[in-house]
């Protein structure tokens, strides 16, 4: 909390300080032109009785006027800047907590079955947690890497399409997704048969980002997430709808951006993410030809994540 009171006031403070000042330069604009044009004969004469120019007055209102708009154009340049350090702060201290969590559970578990009296269900139980908290440590890797991927590559990231029916690759993502989530997910899947060129693996990192999104920010114990593939035309829609914390409707465009988190403290356990998990959702889905978007009613309302991927002419096509 303390933290997060003193990032605000990094970026409150340098915004107020560039109010103050731009109010004093529009004020000192203000009252020169107003000089200017009240003591215009009196300026006249002292000038010596020449041609008093109001080009002057123009030229100089113009200066008052770049002035301020490129300190405008600065104090932005400044604001945004401090809060790109926030969150790169932010990203960091979230990557030691998702690091050190499971490297601590992993060392716990490993000095407990160093104990010879232990039962061998007991041994299964704890060999088991720790391969869970290795597949929790992969995942982490694997969207810190994404992310310098990206970094380096853009939205075109080097993609090897393979023909794909959808509804199958989901069913059986399903599955797996029992035993790597350790039950704290339910998912349903509906839809027809549906034919698209995706990365099996790259496209996996997708939904392993969207399932754990539902996790965290789950609003009951199992997370639930309904997926549905409808065909649109020349695309075909996949529809990730949890029942969990839902978004409030004005971030749902920024929910996509790096390091951007909805930080209202309601994230299940403290597990908060990283920031980077849309975004690599994002561009992963981008380097196919697709588009992403979430939807929410609103706080406790759930959100649904649409992503759009061009359907096959071959649709229906046995592979």
């Amino acid at each position: 909390m303390r933290g997060r009171r003193l990032s605000k006031l990094s970026v409150r403070r340098p915004a107020i300080l560039f109010a103050i000042v731009l109010l004093l330069i529009l004020t000192l604009t203000v009252l020169w032109n107003f000089v200017l044009v009240h003591d215009y004969n009196l300026l006249k004469e002292l000038a010596g009785g020449g041609t008093f120019h109001t080009a002057f007055i123009v030229v100089g209102s113009a200066l008052f006027l770049a002035i301020i708009a490129l300190a405008t154009v600065l104090a932005g340049q400044m604001i945004g800047s401090v809060r790109r350090t926030q969150r790169q702060s932010n990203f960091l201290a979230s990557v030691s907590h998702e690091l050190n969590s499971p490297l601590s559970a992993i060392r716990l578990f490993a000095q407990t079955l160093r104990q010879p009296d232990l039962r061998p269900e007991e041994r299964a139980n704890f060999a088991g947690k720790i391969i869970l908290d290795v597949d929790r440590l992969s995942h982490v890797v694997a969207n810190i890497l994404r992310a310098a991927e990206v970094d380096r590559r853009g939205d075109e990231l080097p993609v090897t399409p393979t023909e794909v029916e959808l509804v199958a690759y989901l069913r059986e993502y399903a599955e797996d997704a029992r035993t790597v989530f350790a039950g704290r997910v339910e998912i349903t899947l509906e839809g027809e048969e549906a034919w698209v060129e995706v990365d099996p693996l790259m496209f996996r990192q997708v939904l392993d980002n969207l399932v754990d999104n539902s996790i965290r920010y789950r609003s009951e114990t199992p997370a639930r997430v309904a997926v549905s593939v409808v065909q649109d035309g020349a695309s075909t829609e996949i529809r990730f709808v949890d029942q969990g914390i839902g978004v409030p409707p004005h971030l749902l465009d920024r929910i996509f951006e790096r390091f951007f988190r909805v930080d209202d403290g309601k994230a299940r356990t403290g597990l908060r993410g990283m920031g980077i998990g849309l975004s690599v959702v994002r561009s992963i889905v981008r380097s196919h030809g697709g588009t992403v978007e979430a939807r929410s009613e609103g706080p406790g309302r759930g959100t649904t994540i649409v992503v759009r991927l061009p359907s096959l002419e071959r649709a229906g096509v046995e592979a």
